[in-house]
Formats: C-alpha cells, structure tokens, sequence
C-alpha cells in the first residue's frame, strides 16, 4: 500500500466526518453565514484551532469569487504545514511523552522502520512502569534489533547513557531511547527527563527529542507539547493512534502554533504501522470530497 493510501485510511473517521459537511457547501456558487457556521463548527469539532478557524473563514470569504473552496482550504494547511522547522532525524532519538502515548510502541515500529538500511538498537531507560522493559524485550525480538537494558539500577539517565556509549561503540546509525510516561504537571519526572537530555550531552550532541502524542486527546496535545517543550527542545512530533480518531486537525493547530515538524503517524499497533508524515498526503487526505482513493 502507498504512503498516501495509508494515510488517506488512517484519516478516514476525520475525513468522512469533513466530507459530508463539505459536499454539501462546496458545490455551491455562493455561501451563506450558515455555511460559515457549518465550516467553523467542522473544524473546531476537528480540532482545527480557533485562530486556525478563522484564518480559514476570513480567507475563504475575501476569496469567495474563485469557488474554489476545497482547495483554498487546503492551501491555507499547507501553508501552516510548510511553515514548520527543518527536520532531520539525529543519531540518538529521545522518546518522551505522558503515560499512554504510545511511546514503547512508536520507540519499536520506528526502530523495525529504519533498520531497512540502518543498525539500529533500543534502550529501555523507562524505569517505572514495571513491564516497560520486558515490552521493549519482546519488541526487539520481534523486529531483531538489540535492546540497552541494566536491571541494577533505576536510574534512566544512567541506562540512556550506557545506551549512547554503546551505540557510539558499535557505530550505530540510531539509538532510540525509551523514557517513562510522565504527565507533564509531575515537575520530579520533567526535571528527571531533563537529566537524560543533559547527562548524554556530555558525550554528543547527536541528539532528536521526539515527543509522542495520542491524537486522540485533541486540544489537549497543545498543553502537553507546551509544558515538554519549555522543559526540553522538541524536534519533532509522532502523532499515534491516527488510525480511530475522530480529531485529525490537531497536526495542523500544533504546527500553527509551535512550528514543531510532525514527523510520523502510528497508525496501528503492527510493527509497520508507522508512516512518514507528507504534509501534502495528509491534507489531501483529510479535506477530500472524494469517497476513495
């Protein structure tokens, strides 16, 4: 299946929930304040953002001679898509974000995506859930890449380092760090992920901070990304569980507001259930009129 196949299915809940909005209004040769309303309460319904929102109404209003109203719609994403920070996937990638995000898993599924033509390890520096390290175990023996683990210590900064020397050692392409869930309010865990951030840049500064999000939770996401990100640079964002929600525009408020890169989408719990993010697939995916592809 192609990348855009996959991420046309991955949107198809967001995406049917757009579509029967806007077949009924993009057709027409002139819009009401009621299609107005329709369209906003679609997109915030989306988690598109408010200011997002209404970027978008003003822009299709001053263009409403050109009836041209699907891909005016798509421009305007694009453009807030286009206007992210540069990404490029460091040697050693640190995977943070709450309990639940799908971290463990994202941290496996990207390791199995780029031992195609790299070497690739994992390292299990999540120390508090209690079967944190034996899912990392059983991952790496399901994709055959190596697992960092130290059952005689706890500490996490401790365990990344020792995953990063190892990697240096071996002449890795990656290394990919699995942290602990944390909510961003807990300042004892924040400060602990800083620790790792700092104790390993002492010996590189190779280094991607990619914070995982459940695209599930929305606006949410937005004060998540916030809090991680006054306490750690992000580099860029893994958006999972794409393939059951509902709330597909959240990619698009946190770019507008952050300019953080999105990178990849988890779309599933196989171990090829991750895709690179397109900006030009994804918003072709979300805002199509189209009933398949």
């Amino acid at each position: 299946m192609s990348l855009f196949k996959k991420t046309f299915s991955s949107l198809n809940v967001t995406r049917n929930k757009m579509s029967n909005t806007f077949k009924r209004i993009f057709n027409k040769s002139k819009l009401s304040d009621a299609d107005y309303e329709k369209i906003e309460e679609c997109l915030l319904e989306s988690d598109v953002s408010w200011n997002l929102t209404e970027k978008v109404i003003e822009n299709i209003k001053s263009n409403h001679q050109d009836r041209d109203w699907e891909n005016s719609l798509k421009e305007i994403f694009k453009d807030v898509l286009d206007n992210c920070r540069e990404f490029s996937l460091k040697k050693n990638i640190i995977m943070i974000g709450v309990n639940g995000a799908g971290k463990t898993t994202s941290s496996a599924k990207l390791a199995n995506l780029l031992k195609t033509d790299s070497e690739v390890c994992l390292v299990a520096a999540d120390t508090y859930r209690a079967a944190a390290v034996e899912q990392l175990k059983l991952w790496s023996d399901r994709i055959n890449v190596d697992c960092i683990a130290n059952s005689n210590t706890s500490d996490p900064a401790s365990i990344a380092y020792d995953g990063v020397s190892a990697g240096n050692s071996r002449k890795l392409d990656h290394v990919i760090i699995d942290t602990a869930g944390r909510l961003h309010t807990s300042s004892n865990l924040m400060n602990e992920l800083e620790k790792i951030y700092r104790v390993i840049s002492k010996i590189t500064d190779d280094i991607s901070i990619v914070m995982n999000l459940d695209a599930n939770i929305g606006q949410n996401a937005i004060k998540q990304v916030e809090e991680f990100n006054n306490a750690l640079p992000i580099d860029g964002l893994i958006l999972n569980k794409m393939d059951g929600t509902a709330k597909g525009g959240i990619a698009i408020s946190i770019c507008d507001k952050f300019k953080i890169p999105i990178i990849y989408l988890g779309v599933g719990e196989k171990k090829d259930s991750i895709i690179p993010f397109n900006a030009e697939n994804y918003i072709d995916s979300l805002i199509s009129i189209e009933d398949s592809v």
